[in-house]
C-alpha cells in the first residue's frame, strides 16, 4: 500500500517537499537497524527518501502539532547525532525513525507491549517506559491509530 497516497485525514503535509529514491541509504538504514524493520516502514522511505528530502511532516489538523518521519538519509544523521555512550543500550534495541519537532522520538523496538511503534523522550531515550503508539506505521499514518498518543505528553 502507498502510505502517502491514503494518509489519513487529519493529517497534512507539502507532497511537493517529498520525493522517492535513497536506495543506498536506504540499505544502510537496514542495515544498520538492530531490529526487524517491517516492510510497510522500508515501503514508506522508498517514496520519502529521494535527493533533498528530509522526511514529510505531517501537521496534525486543528491540534496545533507535528509528526516529522525521516527519510532515510536523516535518520542515519540521527543516529549518528544521538550515538552517545549513554545511550547505547537503547539504540542497540530500537531504530529511531521520527519525532514531534519537539522533545519526544518515535521508534521502532519491543516495549512493554510488545514490537510496534514508540514514543520517548528525546532527552531520556528509554524503552522501558516509552508509550506505545501503534502496531505499524500503515495503522499509524493511514487509520490514525496513535496519532494523539504520538503528539500527547
Amino acid at each position: 500500500m502507498n502510505i502517502l497516497k491514503n494518509i489519513n485525514k487529519k493529517l497534512v503535509f507539502a507532497e511537493d517537499e517529498i520525493f522517492a529514491g535513497g536506495e543506498n541509504d536506504i540499505e544502510e538504514v537496514i542495515r544498520l537497524s538492530p531490529v526487524a524493520l517491517p516492510e510497510d516502514y522500508i515501503e514508506f522511505l522508498k517514496q520519502i527518501s529521494g535527493e533533498d528530502s528530509y522526511g514529510p511532516e505531517f501537521e496534525v489538523e486543528d491540534e496545533g502539532v507535528s509528526i516529522w518521519i525521516w527519510s532515510a538519509n536523516t535518520a542515519l544523521e540521527k543516529l549518528e547525532e544521538l550515538n552517545q555512550p549513554f545511550n547505547h543500550e537503547f539504540l542497540n534495541n530500537a531504530w529511531l525513525f521520527g519525532n514531534d519537532l519537539g522533545d519526544l522520538v518515535y521508534f521502532f523496538g519491543t516495549g512493554k507491549d510488545g514490537f510496534g511503534l514508540y514514543r520517548t523522550s528525546e532527552g531520556c531515550l528509554d524503552i522501558e517506559n516509552a508509550v506505545k503508539i501503534s502496531d505499524t506505521l500503515t495503522e499509524f499514518l493511514v487509520n490514525g491509530v496513535g496519532i494523539d498518543i504520538a503528539t500527547g505528553l
